[in-house]
């Protein structure tokens, strides 16, 4: 026994010894060049995912030039703000001197930068996504076309959406196979964090055990094994997990309520997302269509403090009367790594999840063959 826990010691001090190796910190300095003889770069980092304290970084341009600079503990994945006029599209920045050619006139475009991961990798990287790329571009030349000039009906809005999963899924796929060809890739392990933020997907985890230990064992590796755990619990054939919420009276939201209902569709909201009220017309004609007959839905919203009247107004005046429930400041919807709004789960009444962000067409053709 006293065997076995000194190996678990060990084991431990290892590992903790390792990931403290990995978290040291190294001077980073970028020199820039801009299109604009003054005002306010600021560098931005995924929040989550540095070490350093220092979460953004602002530097003034002077005659068309600035410098920023720093500590990271390993190479990490940034975006620029210019102002109000410029944002660009992410890009590596690696420790040491590198520089950067900022074109305010191409924003959400990935700047020229020199280092050895921007120089090297991301040609090859553009180069191997080139006919996904194309047929996104496709795909989004339509879809705006038609939203341009059609008030888009619901099947059409489902079969664009199914489209448009069915390259998701191609993209995801392509990042697998280019992180097994390059597993130390600094460029693949940022998109795998840039995915997580719209949600957990089955194949992240075979993407994520494609890295090198080099990319796991770091803190943002670390960061991200955690929020993966995370989105696992929300997987479909997983149990919904119970929450910290409350409705508009202070009862507590429990799980049990899913065995009241053959189908129950959990809908995170938020008061001021239009995206999110955008959809309630649809949802009110499906429960007034099968709401007696075992289908309900509950409303879980992430409004903030300064919001919570908003939750309570809007819940009003949008006539919505299903079960609502307030996340305060979104704490439990976070904890699930759910970041985007709004985001649902159709749960059967054992509690599993049988589907994640169905559209109101899907969920109609769902409701239509499993409630009579």
């Amino acid at each position: 026994m006293i065997k076995w826990c000194l190996s678990v010691l060990i084991s431990f001090i290892v590992v903790a010894y390792s990931f403290g190796q990995n978290n040291k910190q190294y001077n980073f300095k970028i020199n820039g060049t801009i299109n604009a003889d003054a005002g306010m770069v600021s560098l931005q980092f995924f929040k989550d995912y540095i070490s350093s304290k220092d979460k953004e970084l602002e530097t003034k341009v002077k005659d068309g030039k600035f410098t920023i600079s720093g500590y990271i503990s390993e190479s990490q994945s940034v975006f620029l703000l210019f102002d109000e006029r410029y944002v660009s599209s992410d890009f590596i920045i690696e420790k040491g001197v590198q520089t950067i050619s900022v074109n305010v006139d191409s924003t959400r475009e990935v700047p020229m930068v020199s280092n050895k991961t921007m120089q090297k990798e991301y040609p090859q990287y553009v180069a191997f996504y080139k006919q996904q790329k194309i047929k996104y571009a496709i795909f989004d030349q339509k879809e705006d076309s038609l939203r341009r000039h059609y008030n888009l009906p619901e099947d059409i809005k489902f079969n664009m959406k199914k489209k448009r999963d069915i390259l998701d899924r191609e993209s995801d796929r392509l990042l697998l196979t280019y992180t097994q060809m390059h597993p130390n890739s600094n460029i693949a392990f940022w998109k795998l964090v840039r995915l997580m933020s719209w949600g957990y997907e089955p194949i992240f985890d075979s993407i994520y055990h494609a890295y090198s230990g080099v990319l796991k064992n770091g803190y943002a590796g670390y960061i991200l094994k955690k929020k993966l755990d995370v989105g696992r619990q929300t997987s479909v054939g997983k149990q919904f997990p119970e929450l910290s919420c409350v409705n508009n009276t202070n009862d507590k939201f429990s799980t049990s309520l899913f065995q009241k209902n053959k189908m129950t569709l959990v809908d995170f909201w938020y008061s001021r997302c239009n995206p999110c009220r955008a959809q309630f017309n649809g949802m009110k004609e499906l429960y007034r269509q099968f709401g007696d007959k075992g289908f309900e839905i509950v409303g879980i919203s992430v409004d903030s403090d300064a919001d919570k009247i908003n939750w309570g107004k809007t819940i009003l005046n949008e006539n919505l009367s299903w079960l609502q429930y307030l996340d305060l400041n979104g704490k439990a919807a976070k904890s699930l790594s759910i970041y985007v709004y709004p985001t649902n789960f159709l749960v059967d009444s054992t509690g599993k999840i049988i589907a994640k962000n169905v559209s109101l067409e899907e969920l109609k053709s769902i409701l239509g063959k499993v409630i009579e």
